[in-house]
């Protein structure tokens, strides 16, 4: 949870950065998926060499990649270029800490509490992201700068590098010893996981599911605000960010009960209902924006947990399906490609809200959010066309 903190702090100061920088929408959304596609760049290295070495150094290592990002963006950035290459530091960061923590958990569990746990620990993604909101738009509240906000993000990413490396015990799962044989034939592997035929759909399915998410999650703050002075509602910066907060902490529930549900039934026709539900759901919270303001918190509320319902599932479906020798090479194309889709999320919003009148335009966010129920949508499509072959 402590290894996300800096994961709102672009979303809390966009709007600040945006006029201070002169940034266009699709500059900013660009700048929101640069994180991504740090990610994506840095996991077939981080996540896939978790097969061959112990994942709790990769996770040291990646904590302080991560705060290097956050201190260079705190004293450096200052326009869209330089703040994606120090933000997509952050994204690197988060791939070396996101999945292998899941390996640091998967090689000290058994396979039934793997099942089980592997849905909590994803969930916990939820929490990461509403505890960064929180703290973050409290700080905002308080006149807090962006400058001093990002190094804060630094610190206390550094002192997350620390306890998994020291407290988090002995593994319980034989590791099979591999020689490292450089880093092409550590990510050729990744690519032969495509001929797994059970895992792939989780694994696409993913894709659309972080698209919508990542979107959501970087656009959610400037919507709000936007329906706030549309509707003359009187409402706080604090108040927008700890309710994005709120989302993320009520999404853990709704993630768990998702996977929960889905143990000892077909996962993949499940999870294709979530998927159509979810996008259902995208089209009601386009259309409350026209409604009133608290009508369209109420069901950002409600698409967020839909979103987020079969995110342990899809994470679930691709560990338990295949050996537990290659599981961290499908983890790792799991992450490039779910992370792939987070990348786009953020500039296909930006260049909606260009194109569609601005942030200020009642239709672009609209459209917008249509936009982001496609994620959801592909993976439905995705599911159906699995079921359908087999």
């Amino acid at each position: 949870m402590f290894s996300m903190t800096g994961f709102a702090v672009w979303p809390i100061y966009l709007i600040d950065l945006q006029l201070l920088w002169n940034l266009s929408n699709s500059e900013a959304g660009w700048v929101s998926g640069s994180f991504y596609i740090g990610y994506v760049i840095a996991t077939p290295f981080l996540v896939s060499l978790t097969d061959t070495f112990d994942a709790r150094k990769l996770y040291f290592f990646s904590s302080l990649l991560g705060c290097l990002g956050l201190f260079l963006f705190s004293f450096f950035a200052s326009n869209a270029i330089n703040a994606s290459i120090y933000w997509s530091l952050v994204g690197a960061g988060l791939a070396g800490t996101y999945m292998p923590g899941l390996q640091i958990l998967n090689s000290r569990l058994d396979k039934v509490s793997r099942e089980k746990f592997v849905a909590v620990y994803t969930s916990f993604f939820g929490l990461g992201v509403a505890f960064s909101f929180s703290i973050f738009g409290l700080l905002k509240s308080y006149d807090i700068s962006w400058e001093n906000a990002f190094l804060f993000a630094s610190l206390i990413l550094f002192l997350s590098a620390f306890p998994l490396l020291l407290f988090s015990g002995d593994e319980i799962e034989e590791r099979q010893k591999k020689k490292y044989e450089g880093i092409i034939r550590v990510i050729i592997p990744i690519f032969a996981t495509f001929k797994n035929k059970k895992a792939l759909p989780f694994i696409l399915g993913y894709g659309g599911h972080t698209y919508e998410l990542f979107g959501f999650r970087s656009w959610t703050f400037p919507c709000i605000l936007f329906l706030s002075n549309y509707f003359n509602a009187s409402v706080s910066d604090a108040f927008i960010a700890n309710s994005i907060g709120l989302m993320g902490f009520l999404g853990i529930f709704a993630s768990i009960y998702g996977a929960k549900y889905c143990i000892g039934k077909d996962r993949a026709r499940i999870v294709s209902k979530m998927g159509l539900l979810c996008f259902i759901g995208s089209i009601l919270t386009a259309i409350s924006f026209w409604i009133s303001f608290w009508l369209a918190l109420l069901m950002l509320f409600i698409y967020n947990a839909l979103i987020v319902l079969d995110s342990g599932s899809l994470t679930t479906g691709t560990v338990v399906n295949g050996k537990p020798e290659d599981r961290g090479v499908r983890l790792a194309l799991h992450s490039m490609v779910g992370f792939f889709g987070g990348a786009l999320g953020g500039p296909v919003i930006g260049f909606v809200l260009d194109n569609f009148g601005g942030q200020t335009s009642h239709l672009a966010w609209f459209i917008s959010f249509l936009c982001l129920g496609f994620g959801s949508l592909f993976s439905t499509l995705i599911f159906k066309y699995y079921l359908s072959r087999n």
